[in-house]
């Protein structure tokens, strides 16, 4: 998906903040399996691939999510940062990148098993933030 910042840092902030939702979503029971790491890693190519001057948005999401795994970052903590970051620039955020997000959201907590408690929780949590209108 193809989004237009007014410099490249926005860019990194955006991308950044998306893998630390997707780490939240893949953590809220606790682990984050196999499947759900394939889950990301499919959903990254196909709609968060773009160049970004010498690198490129998925190694910015890749290295984020190995940093947050390699740290152990509770998946609520993970959450609430891109919580601020959508809170601070709900304004990029379409209906159609809302409903892409939902969709890979969606996608990671359903590639292993069902969805337990805590991934519903997470994904309501998602849908509530994501009805929260720009405020004028």
């Amino acid at each position: 998906m193809m989004l237009k910042f007014s410099n490249n840092a926005d860019a990194i902030d955006f991308y950044e903040s998306l893998a630390h939702l997707f780490y939240a979503i893949a953590m809220s029971d606790g682990s984050m399996t196999r499947e759900e790491k394939l889950k990301i890693i499919a959903s990254v190519e196909q709609h968060w691939s773009v160049p970004i001057d010498t690198t490129n948005s998925k190694e910015i999401m890749y290295q984020t999510l190995r940093d947050l795994i390699a740290n152990k970052q509770k998946s609520s903590r993970a959450f609430e940062i891109f919580q601020m970051y959508y809170s601070n620039h709900i304004a990029i955020f379409s209906e159609q990148l809302k409903h892409t997000i939902k969709e890979a959201c969606d996608a990671i907590v359903s590639s292993f098993n069902k969805k337990n408690k805590s991934e519903i929780i997470m994904l309501t949590q998602l849908n509530l933030l994501f009805k929260k209108k720009l405020e004028r």
